[in-house]
């Protein structure tokens, strides 16, 4: 017998469906690895010998078996589960303490708690993010305009570990870099990219004095990719969604007072503001039910678009810059 995993219903072994809701039947003993049924109680396959839920998936032939797919294609979340496992990503940041002589030292030190930050010297880019975990940002610059390099960069960050957790949360495994190379992919999918950018823009305008933004990447990304304007007009929304979620909790650690500090460092480097605008700024949002089930939905499409051999590709060389990176 095996129950479903929506309503709860008890099924007969066989069925492939739930005789309550008809919602498609997972069965935990398929085999991730060779696709072997065993029986219920078994932990380790009888006919490979491996884990039957594995730890980590390191091989994209086990990430994209049918196993998974029917696990992505039928999870749902709830708003608390969600809520929780975003507390949980930002819990690491409660160990550690937020210190340095100037802020920008003060804000680095905090981003440092999610993921490595180094400097860069080369390129126009004021900053980027390495596949991995890897924040660059370049220390030409005013410290007032690396501040908002190191929070936007951390907010492109912040995304992609919020994908990530969740997608490994519906795997049941640890994160790996076959599943990192996944979700970099799917956020570097240019209407993804677009949500990816607009999310970090706004993360970071909430930070910063206003009229300091700078929106050049969001606003180039416009004008270069072929995006529809119902797609793109999605996608701000979506990125607004997300950036609303992150600043709830960067709030608590970056607060009042710290922000009273980086518009202090703005007066000190004596930058006027410009006042530009993002092109599309939205404040409207999603409910995050909505947003959810959309997001898993998107997550859906893009799995089976991306177990492809072209895709796989890509998404090998992918794996080797992040494991380059680690």
């Amino acid at each position: 017998m095996k129950y479903c995993d929506v309503c709860g219903t008890l099924n007969p072994r066989e069925n492939n469906f739930c005789i309550h809701c008809g919602n498609r039947l997972i069965t935990e003993h398929f085999c991730p690895y060779c696709g072997e049924l065993n029986l219920d109680y078994a932990t380790s396959c009888v006919k490979c010998g491996k884990q039957i839920n594995p730890i980590a998936i390191d091989d994209f032939d086990i990430f994209f078996s049918q196993y998974n797919e029917d696990l992505l294609s039928d999870a749902h979340i709830s708003d608390e589960e969600y809520i929780t496992l975003l507390s949980n990503i930002f819990k690491r940041a409660d160990y550690f303490e937020i210190s340095g002589s100037t802020i920008k030292n003060k804000i680095l030190n905090f981003a440092s708690a999610f993921a490595e930050c180094e400097t860069k010297s080369r390129g126009y880019e004021r900053g980027s993010i390495y596949l991995g975990n890897k924040i660059s940002y370049d220390d030409r610059l005013d410290d007032s305009v690396q501040i908002a390099t190191i929070i936007h960069e951390l907010a492109h960050y912040l995304l992609f570990l919020i994908i990530d957790t969740l997608l490994c949360k519906i795997l049941k495994v640890n994160t790996s870099s076959t599943i990192e190379s996944f979700v970099w992919y799917f956020l570097t999918l240019p209407e993804f990219k677009i949500m990816n950018e607009y999310c970090a823009h706004t993360v970071e305008g909430r930070f910063i004095p206003y009229g300091y933004q700078n929106y050049g990447s969001f606003n180039m990304l416009v004008e270069h990719l072929n995006v529809d304007e119902e797609a793109l007009n999605g996608m701000v929304v979506f990125g607004n969604t997300f950036a609303n979620e992150i600043i709830i909790y960067l709030e608590k650690f970056i607060d009042e007072d710290l922000r009273d500090e980086i518009k202090i460092q703005y007066r000190k480097d004596s930058v006027a503001p410009t006042y530009k605008s993002i092109l599309r700024e939205t404040t409207d949002s999603l409910p995050l039910s909505i947003k959810n089930i959309t997001l898993l939905q998107v997550l859906v499409d893009i799995f089976k678009e991306a177990s492809s051999e072209d895709v796989r590709n890509e998404l090998e060389e992918i794996k080797k810059e992040i494991e380059l990176n680690y």
